[in-house]
C-alpha cells in the first residue's frame, strides 16, 4: 500500500468533535517525512529572524529548514531578497550566520555575486567558451516582514503572501502583547532554562512534540509546577485557520496571563503578561529524521530598555524535561500493534481539556499531504 492511499484511510474530519487523531503509522513511516518535507515544510512561510538586523545594504542572515539553507540580504535598492545558499559553480555553501557583505562571494572558488543575486564575476569565465553569466544567478525565494518586525521565507515561487493568510494573527499579537511594536530582538542566546526547553533533542517524531505543545489537557497530571501557577479553570484554546492559541490567568500577584500561539508547520509565540513587555519567537520543533526532533531558531523580543527581561522566571519545574518524557513514550507507544489512532476531546467552551489546537494541526498535515 503506497503513501497516498494510506492516508486517504486516515479519519481525520473536519469537526473536531467527531473526528479521530492521526494513525500511528503517521508519524513511523520515513517516506512520510519525505513527503512532509516537500509538501509541508518546503511551501508554508518559515521564520528567519529580525528585519532590525538587515537594516543597511548588505546586510544578511542565513536561515536553515531541515536540508535547506537560504540568505535574506538587504539590496543596493533597499529591498530585502532572498537566495538559496548555495553556489552555482559547484554547490558549496555561500554565507553563514549573520554580518555585511559588499558581494556574496563564494568561499570555494571565489564566484562573486552582486546583492540581487546575479553572478558579477568568475575567474576564468571570460575564456570559457559560451560562458553566459545571467544563467548562475542565484536562486530566488520569496520573503516577507510580518508586522513590520518579523523576517520569513518561502521555498516556493508560487505561495500565497503570508500577511494575507494571517492578518488575524498579527492583529491577535498586536492586541494581547502590550506595546508589541516596540519590541525589539535581544542578542541570540540559549533557550532559557527556567522555560522548560532543556526537552531537546527528542527522540520522537517533530509532530508528538508539536501535538503536546498544543494542548494543555495533560497538564495536570504531567506538569504540577506549570498548573500550580496557573488557574488551570481559566484555561482557553481556540484555532484559527492557520494558527492556534493558548491562554490562562497565573496565580501571581501582578494578575498576569500566559499565552502561547502556534503557527503552522512548527511556529510558536509567546509571552507573559503583568511585568514587563516581552514575546518569545521559536521555530519549536525541527525534523531530523523520523523519530528525533531538535530546536530550531529561539528568539527573544524585549523593550530597548529591557534588553535582559530578567522580570519573568516562573516556577514551573522541570517542565522541559517531563514533556521530554512523555513525548518520547509516545513514540514508542504509536509502534505498538495495539494502537491505531486516537479520538479528540472537544470542548465547545474552549477549556482545559479542549484538544482543537491539535485537530487543526492533524487537518492542515492531511490537507497539505494531498488528501
Amino acid at each position: 500500500m503506497n503513501i497516498q492511499t494510506r492516508l486517504r484511510s486516515t479519519e481525520v474530519t473536519a469537526d473536531p468533535s467527531l473526528s479521530f487523531s492521526l494513525p500511528g503509522w503517521a508519524y513511523l513511516d520515513p517516506e512520510i517525512l519525505e513527503l512532509e518535507k516537500r509538501e509541508i515544510f518546503y511551501k508554508t512561510w518559515q521564520y528567519a529572524g529580525w528585519v532590525g538586523d538587515l537594516k543597511s545594504p548588505g546586510d544578511y542572515i542565513t536561515a536553515d529548514l531541515i536540508d535547506q539553507s537560504v540568505i535574506i540580504i538587504r539590496g543596493a535598492d533597499g529591498q530585502l531578497a532572498g537566495f538559496h545558499n548555495v553556489c552555482q559553480h559547484r554547490g558549496h555553501q555561500l554565507l553563514s550566520g549573520c554580518g555585511k557583505v559588499s558581494a556574496i562571494i563564494c568561499p570555494y572558488h571565489a564566484w562573486a555575486y552582486r546583492l540581487d543575486g546575479g553572478l558579477r564575476n568568475a575567474r576564468g569565465a571570460e575564456r570559457t567558451a559560451g560562458f553566459d553569466a545571467e544563467v548562475f544567478s542565484l536562486k530566488p525565494v520569496r520573503v516577507e516582514v510580518l508586522a513590520d518586525k518579523l523576517v520569513f521565507f518561502n521555498l516556493d515561487m508560487d505561495a500565497a503572501p503570508l500577511g494575507e493568510q494571517v492578518g488575524d494573527l498579527v492583529a491577535d499579537l498586536r492586541r494581547d502583547i502590550p506595546r508589541f511594536d516596540e519590541l525589539v530582538k535581544v542578542q541570540k542566546r540559549p533557550p532559557p532554562p527556567e522555560l522548560g526547553m532543556q526537552m531537546f533533542p527528542v527522540e520522537a517524531n517533530w509532530k508528538i512534540v508539536m501535538d503536546n505543545f498544543l494542548e494543555c489537557y495533560h497538564c495536570r497530571n504531567a506538569h504540577p509546577g506549570f498548573s500550580m501557577d496557573l488557574v488551570m479553570e481559566s484555561y482557553h484554546t481556540t484555532a484559527h485557520g492557520l494558527w492556534s492559541k493558548q491562554r490562562g490567568s497565573t496565580r501571581r500577584d501582578n494578575g498576569g496571563e500566559v499565552m502561547f500561539w502556534s503557527l503552522f508547520p512548527n511556529l510558536t509565540f509567546s509571552t507573559a503578561t503583568g511585568g514587563k513587555p516581552m514575546m518569545n519567537t521559536a521555530v519549536f520543533a525541527v525534523p531530523d529524521g523520523p523519530s528525533r526532533t531538535q530546536y530550531g531558531i529561539n528568539d527573544s523580543y524585549r523593550l530597548p530598555d529591557d534588553l535582559d527581561g530578567v522580570d519573568f522566571k516562573p516556577d514551573w519545574g522541570p517542565l522541559g524535561i517531563e514533556d521530554k518524557d512523555i513525548c518520547e513514550s509516545v513514540q514508542k507507544g504509536l509502534a505498538s500493534l495495539g494502537y491505531q489512532h486516537g479520538r479528540f476531546i472537544y470542548d465547545p467552551e474552549h477549556g482545559e481539556t479542549s484538544e482543537e489546537a491539535v485537530h487543526l494541526f492533524h487537518r492542515l498535515i492531511v490537507e497539505a499531504l494531498g488528501i
